[in-house]
């Protein structure tokens, strides 16, 4: 038996307690056949072998991003790209929307993502009649960096049939001008999910969905950049019925060089259940292991629920989008009876108690082995807290690179003490709670390197050190973006590591980072990514 492909003069570091390191790794189809010394493989090369020759550099198993949103950012391109790094000031963004204007007919919908008023010159978000301004005849929505809070122009106020009358959902608001109740146009929490998001809103979103082939096209290409930065693999962490499609329409053409693990929302739990379609679902490209429950708000845009208040506003103590514990336990028990694994995000304390309740209530009432049941973001956590998680088997996915992100924001958010012991990573290991690689992104940054960085030095951009008891080794970061990351979904046996029998999921990197300074991780550069055998980037 030959290999299809056979890699040479490498440095392997297979992430496989058995195999420390090597040089070598053959691979039949899209399958591992070995790894080894140079010279035992040799023997592996047939006429038909691609040979890859790396001169030394560094190869590790693909990134696997345990928490990101990779449905939603592929809709990126299709909508202004309003971050601050492109749009530092509500001028320039009002310019970008005015653009948009000219090109579209009256009426349809101007789409804007990723602003972030606490990091552009101006400071505030846009007035809605800033926005009617330059568009009075097209219905504009701009949605937050965090996606938890958009803004929306009198037109798309006018398309919701939301006005001073409108009463304020459950885990969300409409911004009102004081004294007179009428709408700013800013929304928050369930009112932005509500109105934008097919995923949260369960279909009953005020802004149309994009149209089937231009979803699979805009899928294809987004994996691309995943690639280019190591990724092979993600767990998308909110899909809705129509992306379900497009996945089965990119990986059916077999165009789609990214593996997904696709957590379903709650609100479709029950659509699940009426055709009977039990949890872990899928094959190596396409699957669903999880049913996502949206507990509370976000960290960067201070809606988490805390059970002690911010630091800035102690009378603050978050948004609840669901608020009522016996609701929460319902969601978690049906998801559990199914087979998923229960997604809950919980961001505050408040919010991760709760759903640690639920979670010890299903599996006290309908005992069921190795659930692996996630708390998504897990972000301030105590010792009873990981006693809990450790005893009841969750797994914490907690954000990667936020600290290097958002750290102007979190200690005037939360204190000093809070903002150090966020994304505890050094405590999950201690307590033994199995923890994977997370980036959130596009909320939060991409490059699995670069979260490699962060959790390693815990340094912000300034250089300052927050939370140094939560630093990690280089090898247990790594393994987060690989190992654990497949454990997350039932998928350690398969992929993770570079071991004989598992898909050939690769990344070559040009330096090592075990040997590199840990500042500069996030400079290593991604020479080349190979998914099931085939290059897939450059």
């Amino acid at each position: 038996m030959k290999a299809t492909l056979l890699i040479q003069n490498a440095r392997i570091r297979p992430l496989d307690d058995k195999i420390r390191e090597a040089e070598s790794i053959a691979v039949i189809g899209d399958r591992i056949l070995a790894v080894g010394m140079n010279g035992d493989l040799a023997g592996l090369a047939g006429p038909d072998t691609r040979v890859l020759d790396l001169s030394g550099r560094v190869v590790l198993p693909g990134f696997i991003d345990a928490h990101q949103h990779f449905s939603t950012f592929s809709q990126f391109p299709l909508q202004l790209n309003l971050s601050p790094s492109k749009v530092d000031t509500i001028a320039k963004m009002l310019d970008s929307i005015a653009s948009e204007t000219k090109h579209l007919p009256p009426g349809e919908w101007i789409r804007g993502r990723g602003y972030d008023h606490t990091k552009i010159k101006d400071g505030r978000l846009p007035s809605r009649a800033e926005l009617d301004a330059v568009s009075p005849l097209h219905p504009v929505v701009l949605v937050h960096v965090s996606a938890h809070g958009a803004i929306v122009n009198s037109e798309a106020l006018r398309r919701g049939r939301l006005d001073v009358k409108t009463p304020d959902p459950v885990g969300g608001k409409y911004v009102r001008f004081p004294g007179t109740g009428e709408l700013t146009g800013e929304l928050v929490g369930m009112a932005a999910f509500n109105f934008y998001s097919e995923n949260m809103s369960g279909g009953r979103m005020v802004v149309p969905p994009f149209e089937r082939p231009i979803r699979k096209k805009a899928l294809i290409e987004a994996a691309k950049i995943l690639n280019k930065v190591g990724i092979t693999g993600v767990h998308d962490a909110s899909v809705a019925p129509s992306y379900i499609t497009s996945y089965h329409d990119a990986c059916r053409d077999n165009l789609l060089t990214l593996r997904v693990n696709m957590l379903i929302p709650y609100q479709w739990l029950s659509d699940l259940e009426r055709i009977g379609l039990v949890g872990n679902w899928g094959n190596e490209w396409a699957r669903s292991t999880g049913v996502k429950i949206v507990i509370d708000g976000a960290i960067a845009g201070c809606t988490a629920a805390l059970k002690d208040g911010y630091s800035h506003n102690p009378e603050d103590h978050g948004l609840l989008y669901i608020a009522d514990q016996g609701e929460i336990d319902q969601l978690v028990r049906r998801a559990h009876i199914m087979g998923y694994q229960a997604c809950l995000h919980a961001n505050g304390d408040l919010a991760i108690e709760m759903a640690l309740d639920a979670i010890e209530k299903a599996q006290t009432d309908d005992p069921r082995p190795d659930p692996r049941h996630r708390i998504e973001h897990c972000t301030m956590v105590n010792e009873s807290i990981l006693r809990r998680m450790r005893s009841l088997g969750v797994i914490a996915t907690p954000f990667a690179s936020y600290l290097w992100q958002h750290s102007e924001k979190l200690v005037p958010y939360y204190g000093l003490k809070r903002a150090e012991a966020m994304f505890a990573h050094k405590s999950f290991l201690d307590s033994g709670v199995k923890v994977a690689g997370a980036s959130d992104h596009p909320a939060g940054l991409l490059p699995p390197l670069l979260g490699v960085q962060s959790m390693v030095t815990r340094k912000i951009p300034s250089g300052v050190v927050v939370g140094a008891e939560q630093k990690i080794s280089v090898e247990e970061a790594f393994k987060m973006y690989t190992r654990y990351a497949a454990y997350a979904s039932f998928e350690e046996k398969i992929k993770g590591s570079l071991s004989p029998g598992h898909l050939a999921d690769m990344v070559v990197l040009d330096r090592d980072p075990w040997k590199t300074k840990p500042e500069e991780i996030g400079e290593i550069s991604v020479e080349m990514t190979i998914l099931g055998g085939r290059i897939v980037y450059p």
